[in-house]
């Protein structure tokens, strides 16, 4: 297993974790988008070393062919897209870091008895957490910050990755960790200022609207977000029969059915309440009744929960 990643891959194994494997969606689009931007960033970087910081200023050429460079990001074409995320996925499956496993959004009711095989993307937990933990403690953290850290907190910022990792309170330190930053250097500055979430942004008026009804993501109720957000995890129905059991038992009927359709499950306490861990992500699970063809199913909703 490798020790040192690049930023693109860095990036790639949080991006892509936990995004669909066989389809395109507006998560993983962006997500890909960030690993382009990275690639484009580790060159400004390898100049950067080998200029030794001489051409960081506003004006300098390296700059200026960055700026044109990130800004062709936005309408990057869906076969470069595709081509990018199949070379980044082969050289972290050879490494043994991110596999391919069943997607979890193929154990919805819906999926289920469509028979649809879907699959995703599942990073290796403990490089993850490596990854997460890292990126965090530099930012949230008193001292100095590398231009590493601040490309890939920037790269998490445009690709709807922040909220799973950081809380709405450490959000608020970040913005202000990263308005310090700004204000003693410009590149900082003008790295902060790029923006490649277009396609997001449409997606976060359609998720305000109301359009996903069945299940409503709580965490953006009375929120401001200081992020531009994406849902990149799919809320799921599983049907089954709770009748004469209580609520540890339905819980466990869901963990058990999880992990038998190849999935990392856990019971995690935060608080006062008992998520549940499934592969990367945190879920909250609760009893449910989904009326289909006017015949109620009786069964459990999983809801992401982000930070």
């Amino acid at each position: 297993m490798r020790k040192e990643y690049t930023l693109s891959q860095r990036f790639a194994l949080i991006g892509l974790d936990g995004q669909s494997a066989s389809h395109s969606s507006v998560a993983k689009r962006a997500a890909v988008r960030g690993i382009a931007a990275a690639v484009i960033l580790e060159r400004f970087l390898y100049q950067e070393e080998e200029n030794n910081g001489q051409d960081r200023e506003p004006e300098g050429r390296i700059r200026q062919e960055l700026a044109a460079a990130l800004a062709k990001i936005k309408h990057l074409n869906q076969k470069k897209a595709k081509e990018l995320e199949k070379e980044v996925v082969r050289q972290l499956e050879e490494d043994g870091v991110l596999e391919e496993v069943p997607d979890l959004l193929g154990c919805d009711m819906t999926y289920v008895t469509s028979g649809i095989h879907l699959t995703m993307y599942r990073s290796d937990e403990k490089i993850w957490l490596s990854l997460v933990e890292q990126v965090k403690g530099e930012i949230l953290e008193d001292g100095p910050v590398t231009l590493e850290c601040v490309c890939l907190l920037w790269l998490l910022r445009e690709s709807g990755c922040i909220h799973e990792i950081f809380s709405v309170r450490e959000q608020e330190r970040v913005q202000e960790r990263m308005t310090a930053l700004s204000a003693a250097d410009r590149f900082y500055d003008f790295l902060w200022k790029q923006e490649f979430h277009k396609d997001m942004e449409l997606a976060i008026r359609s998720f305000l609207k109301g359009k996903r009804k069945l299940f409503r993501n709580p965490y953006l109720a009375g929120i401001n977000l200081l992020f531009p957000f994406l849902d990149r995890r799919q809320s799921i129905f599983i049907d089954f029969v709770i009748l004469g059991t209580d609520v540890k038992q339905r819980r466990q009927a869901v963990e058990n059915y999880l992990s038998e359709q190849g999935h990392y499950v856990e019971e995690v306490r935060r608080g006062n309440e008992t998520l549940i861990r499934i592969n990367n992500m945190y879920y909250r699970i609760w009893p449910k009744t989904v009326v289909v063809g006017r015949v109620p199913v009786q069964g459990a909703s999983l809801t992401p929960v982000y930070q």
